[in-house]
């Protein structure tokens, strides 16, 4: 009973928290979804017409979708590289390794802004990237598709999102020894096998928290389609934005949009992680 007692006690504050900044918020926008809005001010209620919008609109049903293909093009990007260079910090360079965290954490000092303006000068037409191709005679003139497009928002939630993959792989990664790989290269699983039987089963938790950040930061991202994405770049955040302090809010019709997109996320997020788990088994 004093070890429970104990748990719970420790628990306690982180779970309260939780359920101030996350359980309620959540329990608040799902009611609202809900309710109906008239002559902007929101009625309680019950209605279903605000998620039948959502199912039934062509707007909302193309955004949703390519909302969800950038977000699993970026995840499947992030968290594979999250994964290497956690790998190479702990056993390639492990003495070397927390200089490389540190000199990959320090871009997250530079401002969320600053970093979306440094890819859209990187990503530009007269861009760095453009430039240096054009200096390398790789191509003639300036690719256009790499600004105001779905790679250029892609690109840069990959660039935004690296670092924050990296912390929860790293620290499940910290709690496996060199000598758990040793003993699994003896016993016969080298090289790719080892990963995917041994190492990526291990650190699975951390894997499973950086892909769900940086699948529902990229879902869920309003700035950076808006900066770099151009008119055709409208996602999902955008859609949400504006329905809670665009020129005519519409409360309910913003939750439900939200509400069917976190549900959208869970369910990729849990299949994926399903799938990872039958690809590592033995």
């Amino acid at each position: 009973m004093n070890n429970g007692a104990a748990t719970r006690r420790l628990l306690l504050p982180g779970s309260t928290l939780y359920v101030i900044f996350f359980a309620i918020p959540l329990a608040i926008l799902g009611l609202y979804s809900f309710w109906t809005q008239v002559d902007f001010k929101m009625h309680p209620g019950f209605t279903l017409e605000h998620y039948h919008a959502v199912l039934t609109t062509s707007l909302y049903r193309s955004v949703f979708l390519r909302t969800i293909i950038v977000a699993i093009l970026t995840s499947i990007i992030v968290v594979p590289i999250a994964y290497i260079l956690s790998y190479i910090m702990q056993f390639v360079f492990p003495r070397k390794g927390r200089i490389l965290f540190d000199i990959i954490l320090v871009s997250m000092f530079s401002g969320y802004l600053v970093r979306i303006y440094a890819w859209r000068t990187i990503l530009g037409k007269e861009g760095l990237l453009n430039a240096a191709l054009i200096q390398l005679r790789i191509i003639t003139k300036p690719i256009t598709f790499l600004i105001f497009s779905n790679w250029s928002i892609a690109i840069t939630l990959v660039g935004l999102l690296i670092p924050l993959a990296l912390l929860p792989i790293s620290s499940s990664m910290v709690n496996v020894s060199k000598d758990h790989l040793e003993v699994a290269e003896d016993l016969g699983s080298r090289g790719l096998k080892m990963h995917r039987t041994i190492l990526i089963p291990m650190v699975l938790p951390g894997i499973s928290t950086a892909f769900a950040i940086s699948f529902i930061l990229a879902a869920g991202d309003f700035v950076v389609p808006r900066m770099v994405g151009g008119t055709n770049g409208v996602m999902v955040g955008n859609l949400i934005a504006d329905q809670f302090k665009g020129l005519a809010p519409n409360w309910p019709l913003g939750a439900a949009l939200a509400i069917s997109v976190l549900a959208i996320l869970i369910a990729i997020h849990s299949v994926t992680m399903r799938l990872i788990r039958e690809f590592t088994r033995w």
